[in-house]
């Protein structure tokens, strides 16, 4: 878990932004039906080993003073790496 939240944050602070809160959380069986961190968290810090068949919606967003990203999707731990639970095609929409 420290691997992947370590890499969201060093390609941001090479692009000279920083964030320390979370990029995503768990979901699925067993997730309190709240906002709570009651369970693994992708945050700094968090110590949840990643194992196959858990699943994350991994949401993060940047906001500056004159303009925002966010980038939003679910996926489920394999042996392999992540794997998207959905076949959207991911494109980058703008917003005026």
């Amino acid at each position: 878990m420290l691997r992947l939240t370590w890499l969201w944050q060093k390609v941001l602070n090479q692009a000279g932004y920083h964030k320390d809160s979370r990029v995503g959380y768990s979901v699925g069986l067993n997730y309190p039906p709240d906002w709570g961190e009651r369970t693994a968290s992708l945050r700094p810090g968090d110590q949840t080993v990643l194992q196959s068949g858990m699943c994350f919606h991994f949401q993060s967003g940047v906001w500056l003073e004159t303009l925002g990203a966010a980038v939003s999707e679910s996926f489920v731990v394999t042996k392999r790496g992540g794997e998207r639970l959905c076949n959207v095609r991911p494109e980058l929409i703008v917003i005026d």
